[in-house]
């Protein structure tokens, strides 16, 4: 599925926060960067599946902020966002009840 590196290109505020970066920075850092390897294993043994439905939850884990502290969270729903023609433009994330560890 991937076939460059995936980057960041965009987060709220709380997903600034939670990366400890700006939004400057924020296309510096790739999921390689912030999830450890149980973590990529996680999403990337999904990838079919959020293909097929469009999305998946993947379970807690802790992940790097930009800065390399350690962040818990419960959960987190990955889903495809797809453009005008019907490719897949990005992946979104959303990580509940995150918090530094």
């Amino acid at each position: 599925f991937f076939q460059e590196k995936p980057v960041f290109t965009f987060a709220n505020e709380m997903g600034i926060n939670m990366l400890e970066t700006s939004f400057v920075a924020l296309q510096d850092l790739s999921l390689d960067k912030i999830f450890d390897e149980a973590g990529r294993k996680a999403l990337y043994s999904e990838i079919p599946k959020l293909m097929e439905q469009g999305f998946v939850y993947l379970p807690g884990g802790v992940c790097l902020s930009g800065m390399g502290r350690h962040v818990s969270f419960e959960n987190a729903v990955a889903w495809k966002v797809v453009g005008e023609d019907n490719n897949v433009h990005c992946l979104a994330f959303c990580f509940v009840n995150w918090s530094f560890v």
